[in-house]
């Protein structure tokens, strides 16, 4: 008898050791499942947080940049619900929710430079308007946006790319202006031409801006100098695309 005792209290330790264990894996498993979510939610706020500079810098419009917040302030949300006690978390999303305040009311810094100084900056930020388009693309995928949503913003941030490469070329050409450099005065100014004829602005409006850039190469062909000439960019900046 006294054995069946022992052993039915063996049993019972078994028992409450196994169930004791199960219930440990699970929350740590649960555990594991949050920790991850929280990660990818900091990621993807990270990975719009990203473009704000660019944004800031560049475009004068405040519509993709609100849209990128709305993302990072939602994704933010997310993460502080499954870990409300995250001080760090809850800080980022104070900093941010106050960011997309500023944005929704036309606040910024600095203000806009839509040029490059050198054309390292000028590949840097082309590579990096290339990069938003794909995120724009992975937004659209998973539902952030909608089509319509998207193709605005895709229009946009094309636009945004031919202005920034345009005034950007047009401000090298003014920078060898000032040295009285005419052949890479005219280059700059020919492969601006080149992205105007590449745009999908009116056909009025190309042939009228390529034939003003035409006019200004041809000028310098006749006088030899460049100097003198009034600059696309550097001094005033309303003459931008």
């Amino acid at each position: 008898m006294m054995t069946t005792y022992i052993l039915g209290a063996i049993a019972l330790v078994l028992i409450g050791s196994v169930t004791v264990s199960g219930i440990v894996y699970a929350r740590q498993q649960d555990l594991q499942k949050r920790k991850q979510m929280v990660r990818k939610l900091i990621a993807e706020a990270d990975e719009a947080i990203a473009f704000q500079s660019l944004l800031l810098k560049i475009d004068e419009r405040f519509d993709i940049l609100i849209k990128l917040q709305n993302i990072v302030v939602a994704a933010l949300k997310k993460a502080q619900k499954i870990t409300p006690a995250d001080k760090m978390i809850q800080h980022n999303l104070s900093t941010q929710a106050a960011r997309l305040d500023e944005f929704n009311h036309n606040k910024r810094e600095q203000p806009v430079v839509c040029w490059s100084t050198s054309d390292a900056e000028l590949v840097h930020y082309q590579t990096r308007i290339s990069q938003l388009s794909k995120l724009l693309d992975i937004y659209r995928n998973r539902g952030d946006l909608s089509i319509a949503e998207h193709q605005a913003m895709q229009t946009q941030l094309k636009e945004l790319q031919f202005k920034f490469t345009h005034n950007s070329l047009l401000y090298q050409a003014d920078t060898f202006a000032e040295q009285n450099n005419i052949t890479s005065y005219q280059l700059y100014i020919k492969q601006a031409i080149q992205t105007i004829r590449k745009s999908d602005m009116a056909d009025d409006e190309k042939n009228t801006r390529i034939k003003e850039l035409s006019e200004r190469i041809n000028s310098v062909k006749e006088t030899g100098r460049t100097e003198q000439l009034p600059p696309f960019i550097k001094i005033n900046s309303s003459n931008a695309a």
